[in-house]
């Protein structure tokens, strides 16, 4: 029995470190330096001032040197955020529409599928970290922004010394800030405790 437990979680191991490869050869990736990058989704943080990494390339087909972003996407209830099914990401951040990656529905989609909020719209953001010297074996440790939100989502992309994109960390490595896990089971043992009340005057009734 032990020897087939011991024989699963190596298996599982090594499926894991296969399964992470493809985020590590993207272009460049953003990681929580308390988790490693997968290759799916947003990586879930608990922290809003976690410290994190972002590897890449050192150098890319336009010369450098280059400045390290992150972009800052908060849902919004409403369709009033400047992000949204009728904008581009980049033409809001840049002023020019680079590309299409991410574009709202994929990002809605994310957002949804890590916190379950469905977002009408994003107010997006971002900021500039400094000089890009992340490899991708050495990676740049930065900080997020302290007042993050529930649900806000963090990209890394780089730019050269004319405001051109260059690159984009993909959702498999971008993050997102969700609800801590110790907040969940409170709210969890409440719901619970609600319920056991609820049935109680039933039964009395």
């Amino acid at each position: 029995m032990i020897r087939r437990t011991v024989v699963a979680f190596a298996l599982a191991a090594v499926g894991a470190f296969f399964y992470s490869i493809p985020a590590f050869a993207d272009n460049i990736h953003l990681c929580d330096i308390n988790t490693t990058c997968n290759a799916g989704s947003v990586i879930p943080i608990f922290s809003g001032n976690t410290q994190d990494w972002v590897f890449g390339k050192s150098s890319y087909k336009t010369p450098g040197p280059y400045t390290l972003n992150i972009a800052v996407l908060t849902p919004q209830s409403g369709t009033g955020g400047n992000f949204n099914s009728n904008t581009n990401l980049w033409q809001v951040l840049l002023g020019t529409a680079f590309q299409n990656f991410p574009n709202f529905a994929s990002t809605a989609s994310q957002e949804f599928g890590a916190t379950g909020i469905a977002a009408g719209s994003f107010n997006a953001t971002s900021f500039a970290v400094g000089t890009w010297t992340g490899t991708n074996s050495v990676g740049q440790l930065f900080n997020l922004p302290a007042n993050v939100n529930v649900g806000d989502i963090f990209v890394a992309f780089l730019t050269d010394s004319s405001g051109n994109l260059i690159a984009v960390s993909p959702w498999s490595s971008s993050l997102i800030f969700v609800p801590e896990p110790s907040s969940l089971r409170f709210l969890s043992v409440g719901l619970l405790g609600l319920a056991a009340l609820a049935g109680r005057r039933l039964l009395g009734n």
